[in-house]
């Protein structure tokens, strides 16, 4: 499941219409609802956690995310 998770994010990122881009993630949302039910948890409980993260991390609405983290 993982390595079609990867096989499907590629081909979104090499997708080059809006069409082929919203197919690519129709199949990736699907392995994320499969992954999900594999590992016993709920579409809103990953949304719950999503929130949680995204209040935590910040999200990806601004089109800016960090490359490289150095711990101190």
């Amino acid at each position: 499941m993982k390595a079609k998770l990867l096989e499907e994010a590629r081909k979104f990122h090499e997708a080059t219409t809006v069409q082929d881009e919203v197919e690519e993630l129709v199949d990736i949302l699907e392995l994320v609802h499969t992954a999900i039910n594999a590992l016993g948890v709920s579409y809103d409980e990953l949304e719950v956690f999503r929130g949680q993260k995204k209040k935590e991390r910040g999200g990806f609405d601004k089109g800016i995310y960090l490359i490289d983290v150095e711990e101190q």
